[in-house]
């Protein structure tokens, strides 16, 4: 590792020196001179304790040139570490990380800001993504197998994008004088194209969170079973922690609040003990009913039962396409899985989403593209079982290689059939090699690199469950917001069928149907409007 700092631009940077990677960590420094987030969270806790306005607090502490993050220090034991480390936000930078790894972060962050680094805007003509390191393969034909079908898979983005730009213009009768219509053709092009790409491809993203919750995400990295994991909680904690790295001018804006950063394994001890209870008596024949798109898949609920949602969140590690027959538990069930639960869980150690739920439940299979926006929205509840280590990816992968993936909505049109077949062709046989490395990987790499290794293989357009919760509330703002014109066509028609459904379910969503244009793959208008 290497620590650096730019004062001038408030900046500091830790980069990887490992060969199989190339990851950087900034962090965009408030107060060059200070420890303003420490300065901030030491007000705050002072604030909350005397009587006096913020402007005297704040006066006294200028004035008197108080050390923030040394009174902080005395004042934890009385107050608590969390409720102090949340009013300290760190803005981090994580560049050349995996699309699957920047997706899985926002995932596990319930209260997090941040952006993706759009994947219209990066340039995919060499493209970069993340190596087996030699420490956990030195078997050639393994890395360069796995390597060939990314490189595969690029190829065929490459080669079938103009394709498809070529076939929407004609389609939809594109004005080559139209600044508008030119634009909305390119970004609708690549919107198709992007199906092909595997979630391997190294991407940039940003992220403003507390120091407590950065220090929770580097203990769940730490006690990850993904090397690249493992080495993103490295550099953090070296960046942001206490550490042995120093760059000169550099002051770590909240070290002292860094804290319980050790591994915490209690969400993947009490996980594979649940499911190690579960599988004495579930059966691990799978649903053989993949539904045909992202549409005829959701389901919708209110208020699921508490206790059968959590069960249903573990059955779909173990089943992630379904149980044939669902898991009927008992009281016995519920005791003793309750027992595996709070012997490993408490008010510092949650279950994370594997525990959440909500009054409305909205289940079914989207593609990883769908989901990467739709994960965005952190109101929401989510599950998806692809992002926890403990998922059977056997059983992910248990269906035909034409049910693993969904294809852009516009390929529906008539007219490009044939180009659809191109996809669905090029997909096939991507789902084919990722079969046959799995099968050759996994007489040689352990099982949680194999496990790792196949996700970031598995393309965009990768079919995979679901299981969102919301308030009322939470679902019309989606229902308003992701049926505009402008956002990807996918998440549109996804989000409108959520809404669709609800209103069968219940009335009152009826009016909101009526108020919202439905999304439609062959209107010109919505097809070149980004506004």
């Amino acid at each position: 590792m290497k620590l650096s700092f730019k004062k001038d631009l408030h900046i500091a940077t830790i980069r990887s020196e490992e060969i199989w990677n190339k990851f950087k960590v900034h962090t965009l420094l408030q107060n060059c001179e200070s420890k303003q987030p420490s300065i901030n969270a030491y007000l705050g806790a002072r604030y909350s304790r005397s009587s006096d306005s913020i402007v005297d607090i704040a006066s006294e502490i200028l004035k008197t040139n108080t050390d923030a993050a040394e009174r902080l220090e005395k004042i934890f034991s009385g107050y608590g570490h969390k409720s102090v480390g949340d009013m300290a936000d760190l803005f981090l930078c994580l560049e050349d990380i995996p699309m699957f790894t920047a997706m899985k972060i926002f995932y596990i962050n319930s209260v997090i800001s941040g952006q993706e680094r759009s994947t219209r805007y990066q340039n995919f003509q060499n493209p970069e993504f993340v190596k087996i390191p030699n420490e956990v393969c030195t078997d050639r034909e393994i890395t360069k197998g796995y390597e060939r079908i990314i490189l595969k898979q690029m190829q065929d983005y490459r080669e079938l994008l103009k394709p498809t730009k070529d076939a929407l213009e004609k389609h939809f009768r594109i004005n080559d004088e139209s600044t508008q219509e030119v634009s909305a053709l390119k970004a609708r092009a690549f919107d198709v194209a992007r199906y092909l790409l595997p979630f391997g491809l190294n991407t940039s993203s940003a992220y403003l969170m507390s120091a407590r919750n950065w220090s929770d995400m580097i203990s769940y990295l730490c006690s990850s079973d993904s090397v690249v994991e493992n080495s993103l909680s490295t550099l953090l904690l070296n960046l942001l922690g206490e550490s042995n790295l120093e760059a000169r001018g550099y002051i770590r804006e909240a070290d002292g609040l860094i804290r319980h950063t050790d591994a915490n394994g209690c969400r993947k001890s009490s996980t594979k003990n649940i499911l190690e209870y579960m599988k004495k008596s579930i059966s691990t024949e799978q649903s053989r009913d993949i539904p045909e798109c992202e549409e005829e898949a959701i389901k919708v609920s209110y208020s699921p039962d508490c206790m059968e949602a959590l069960i249903s969140h573990y059955e779909a590690l173990i089943n992630p396409l379904g149980s044939k027959e669902e898991f009927e538990f008992s009281e016995t069930d519920q005791e003793e899985i309750g027992e595996i639960i709070f012997e490993n869980h408490d008010h510092h150690n949650t279950l994370g989403n594997i525990g959440q739920s909500g009054a409305v439940k909205i289940e079914g299979f989207a593609t990883l593209g769908t989901l990467k926006d739709m994960n965005r929205h952190r109101s929401l509840e989510r599950f998806m079982p692809i992002f926890h280590d403990e998922i059977d990816m056997d059983q992910e992968l248990d269906r035909r290689n034409d049910q693993c993936f969904y294809l852009c909505n516009y390929l529906n049109i008539p007219s490009l059939s044939r180009l659809r077949k191109s996809y669905e062709e090029k997909l096939t046989d991507t789902y084919e090699r990722i079969r046959e490395w799995r099968k050759m990987a996994k007489e040689v790499l352990s099982k949680e690199v194999c496990d790792e290794y196949t996700k970031y293989l598995l393309p965009h357009a990768h079919a995979t469950r679901y299981i969102f919760y919301g308030s009322f509330d939470d679902l019309q703002y989606i229902s308003n917001l992701r049926t505009r014109n402008g956002g990807h066509i996918a998440y549109r028609k996804l989000t409108y069928e959520w809404l669709r459904n609800l209103s069968y379910l219940d009335p009152i969503w009826r009016p909101l149907l009526r108020k919202i244009i439905e999304p439609r793959i062959d209107d010109k208008h919505q097809f070149v409007d980004r506004s």
